[in-house]
């Protein structure tokens, strides 16, 4: 009898995946599957959910192309150094990890990822599993906005609470602060050269601009915090519970995250830059003496070259 020819790696991922296709797209989590050459053998339904991007477009890709710029909090592309997949496939060991991958649309996408190998009969590495989920915080924010929106707070263009909502908030964290000590920080951010863009792109793509960096901006913080659109292309973040260093390191995840975030456009992806200001609430502090220190604050981060924080 003549031995029957020995099946590639890649053919061994089909074989199995094939075999969990119904189950696959059956889970809210996304999966996919790479052959030892980091190339896409399956794309679950959950995979194109939280992505945006269908499996016909990314089967038979490698994963290593950066398709979904996979960061981590300090920015860092993970698909060039630091990738848990890449990790699982040299050593076989399951990993996982909190990053941020970008969606079809542009913006970030906080996700837990856990990484696991595929093995032959042989019991060697021939492939890999990665499956990822978006994180509470997010998934909290978003429900958030669902309950705003029955009641006219959120903003008709980026999707996420207005300035009257803000307004309201931030009288309430004052009256605590007032009333109980309860310190929170108040940081205001701009986009860079935003009329540039507007101008060179239009002002379709400037509202998408905008919707990006919104829906990162919401997606980078805690549940505790508060994001809205304060008015043209400024956004006031309210951290609650929050001193000088905290804010300091909340405010630089999200500049990071911005700028490593780009919005499709037909000539590619627009990046766009924000300057940020912020300051904690102090004695003496009202509504209006609060927005005017950030905004000195914001107007410093603009006078230091733009795309970067300061805090007072």
């Amino acid at each position: 009898m003549e031995p029957r020819p020995e099946k590639k790696p890649a053919q061994l991922i089909l074989e199995r995946a094939a075999n969990l296709d119904d189950l696959l797209d059956a889970l809210f989590e996304g999966v996919y599957f790479v052959d030892s050459g980091r190339k896409i053998q399956k794309w679950n339904a959950g995979a194109t959910g939280l992505t945006g991007y269908a499996s016909d477009e990314l089967l038979h890709r490698c994963c290593a192309d950066n398709i979904l710029n996979h960061v981590d909090e300090q920015g860092t592309e993970l698909c060039k150094s630091g990738c848990p997949l890449q990790g699982t496939l040299q050593d076989g060991k399951p990993r996982q990890a909190h990053i941020y991958l970008r969606h079809k649309l542009g913006y970030r996408i906080p996700v837990m990822v856990r990484t696991t190998a595929v093995r032959d009969a042989n019991g060697d590495v021939v492939g890999a599993v990665e499956t990822f989920r978006e994180r509470g915080e997010a998934e909290q924010a978003k429900a958030r906005i669902a309950e705003l929106e029955q009641v006219a707070f959120v903003d008709l263009v980026t999707g996420i609470p207005n300035r009257h909502f803000l307004e309201t908030q931030l009288n309430r964290l004052l009256h605590q602060f007032e009333s109980v000590g309860e310190i929170f920080s108040v940081c205001m951010l701009d986009v860079d050269h935003f009329k540039r863009a507007n101008d060179e792109y239009g002002h379709e793509v400037g509202d998408k601009v905008l919707q990006t960096l919104a829906q990162t901006l919401l997606n980078s913080l805690r549940s505790t915090d508060m994001v809205g659109r304060w008015g043209g292309d400024e956004f006031v973040l309210l951290l609650p519970g929050t001193g000088r260093e905290r804010a300091k390191q909340v405010i630089e995840r999200s500049r990071v995250l911005i700028a490593e975030t780009g919005t499709p456009t037909a000539k590619g992806f627009l990046r766009a830059t924000v300057s940020i200001g912020a300051v904690v609430a102090a004695a003496g502090d009202d509504r209006a003496r609060l927005i005017q220190r950030v905004d000195q604050q914001l107007y410093m981060a603009k006078a230091k070259g733009k795309n970067c924080c300061c805090v007072s």
